[in-house]
This record gives structure tokens, C-alpha cells and sequence, in this order.
């Protein structure tokens, strides 16, 4: 064979390999991942997806303080009729997110106790353990909600959104000063007039000591 002829049947041979090589690429599925990606159909899913684990946020927020900040409560945990924990403190904008270490709970919130205002629909429906479920909170206040199931032998729970997220006394809010209770003395009154009375007390003993009884109080003879 010459040269020349050898040389065009080689590079026909390498074009014919690159084509079937870049069809081969161009066939092959996508990876679906469980992340949430683009592409995956199986990912964690928005409020109202029952396969996946649900994300009830309330969007369109800004600026509030508890923004990116996110606690988390468990449902059921060893096997127990519980939320722990019961009472959960966050600031506007936080997220809660319920765990379920058990089967058969749900998060239901008392409606007709929720903020005014406030709009939350929870998850009626009974999960197993392994779901999570998260919910986005704006508005200050109490958010009551039960396990339906098991609201009889004391599983409820509240979220309670106050400008601190923490609970009142525990260093985040301020005590309640008495005078803003309409409490009609303040301590300090009461700390001077205790001193007065024990400055008195002390001059009153010092001249009965040193002088002693007057002798026109004594009685005759």
C-alpha cells in the first residue's frame, strides 16, 4: 500500500472512532441525585409533596432578625409521645424544623389560638420516622399545635417568636421591672426607709444609754 493511501485510511478510521465516541456521550442518562438540583426527581420536596420531605416557608420576608437562623424540635424521640423540645423560641424570620424519630405523629397547630394574622397550616397528615418538615415564622407570638393522635396523653407543643428568641429571664429578654406592673412602691423606697428606722432605732438607744431615765419620770418614793 502506499504511503499516501495508508495515511487516508488512518485518519478515516480516527474521524469514524471520534463520532461514535461523542454519540456514545451524548446518549448517556444524567446522573438524579437527592439533594434537590436541578434534575432531580426525587428530591426534597415544597409543601404539598407527599414523597419528600416538606419546606413550608412563608417567602418574600426581609430584613427580620431570625432570618438563616434555624432550630430544630424532634418528633417522637425514642419512641416517646413528646416534641422535644416542647417549647421552641425564635426570632422573627427563623425556621423551625420537625424531625420525626418515630411513626405515626403529625404537627397540627391550633388555629384559632395562632397570632392574629398569622397563617399556618402545619402537617395534618401522619408521617413515619425519618420525615422532616420545616415552616418559616414572621409574625411575633405563640403558635400552639398538637400531634392529633396523641394530643390525649399530652403531646403538644408551641413555637414562640419573640424579638430575642429565647425564652424571658434566660438572657435574652429583659425581667419585668415591677414599676411597669403598676406596682406601687419601688426597692429603694423601701431600702431608705428600712435605714432611717435603723438610724433612729441606733440615736434613741445611744441617749437612753448615756443619760438614762429621766429623773421626772421616776416614781416616787
Amino acid at each position: 500500500m502506499k504511503r499516501r493511501d495508508f495515511l487516508r485510511a488512518a485518519s478515516g478510521a480516527a474521524g469514524a472512532s471520534a463520532a461514535v465516541g461523542t454519540a456514545s456521550a451524548q446518549s448517556a442518562p444524567v446522573s438524579q441525585t437527592d439533594n434537590g438540583t436541578a434534575g432531580n426527581s426525587t428530591g426534597n420536596a415544597t409543601a404539598g409533596n407527599a414523597t419528600g420531605n416538606a419546606t413550608d416557608g412563608s417567602g418574600g420576608s426581609e430584613s427580620l432578625p431570625g432570618e438563616g437562623t434555624t432550630k430544630t424540635v424532634t418528633v417522637g424521640p425514642g419512641g416517646q409521645t413528646v416534641f422535644d423540645p416542647e417549647t421552641v423560641y425564635i426570632q422573627p424570620g427563623g425556621t423551625i424544623e420537625w424531625e420525626w424519630a418515630s411513626d405515626g405523629h403529625n404537627v397540627a397547630p391550633t388555629t384559632e389560638e395562632l397570632p392574629e394574622g398569622a397563617s399556618w397550616e402545619g402537617v395534618t397528615e401522619l408521617h413515619n420516622s425519618g420525615y422532616t418538615y420545616s415552616h418559616q415564622f414572621t409574625a411575633t407570638g405563640e403558635y400552639p399545635y398538637v400531634c392529633t393522635p396523641h394530643e390525649g396523653v399530652g403531646m403538644v407543643g408551641s413555637v414562640v417568636v419573640n424579638e430575642s428568641g429565647q425564652a424571658p429571664g434566660s438572657g435574652g429578654e429583659p425581667e419585668i421591672n415591677p414599676e411597669e406592673m403598676g406596682v406601687p412602691f419601688q426597692a429603694h423606697y423601701v431600702g431608705i426607709a428600712t435605714v432611717l428606722m435603723m438610724l433612729v432605732s441606733l440615736v434613741y438607744t445611744f441617749f437612753a444609754v448615756k443619760y438614762g431615765e429621766s429623773r421626772h419620770a421616776s416614781s416616787p418614793e
